[in-house]
């Protein structure tokens, strides 16, 4: 298992593991505008030659960072790789000097909102209709 960061390479692998992960209809372009500006903050698990996992944020200030997108590739979920993501995340995070951390899960998905319970994180609020099928979100905080 090698653990690096994000690389132009990796997009359609890291593409692929988002749209069967995520119900979320993302365009494959976001992860080459963003990854630049901060290559610290998208993360990727490689195995055997092959992408399984990847974390990707941004800096949201120079005290706050974002989450945007945890995804583990499918029948490789329950390994603890989302937990070692996040751990690196993390660490990266301390390294810049990030203060907070945010994400949002959906409102339906308990596991993930059990995930980053036990990572630490609180919940800060519900935004109505976040996603783009309308359900709702739980934005979610981990102070450092």
């Amino acid at each position: 298992m090698q653990v690096r960061y994000f690389q132009g390479k990796d997009v359609t692998e890291v593409y692929d593991i988002a749209c069967t992960s995520l119900r979320e209809n993302y365009n494959p372009t976001i992860f080459l505008e963003l990854s630049p500006f901060w290559r610290e903050g998208f993360i990727v698990i490689e195995e055997m030659g092959q992408i399984v996992g990847f974390v990707f944020g941004i800096m949201v200030s120079r005290v706050e960072a974002r989450v945007l997108m945890l995804a583990v590739r499918n029948g490789l979920r329950g390994k603890g790789l989302g937990r070692f993501l996040m751990t690196q995340f993390v660490h990266e995070c301390t390294k810049k000097g990030v203060k907070v951390i945010s994400l949002e899960v959906r409102e339906s998905n308990l596991s993930a909102k059990r995930f980053y319970d036990k990572l630490g994180f609180s919940t800060a609020g519900k935004i109505e209709k976040y996603y783009s099928d309308g359900e709702n979100g739980i934005a979610m905080q981990l102070f450092l």
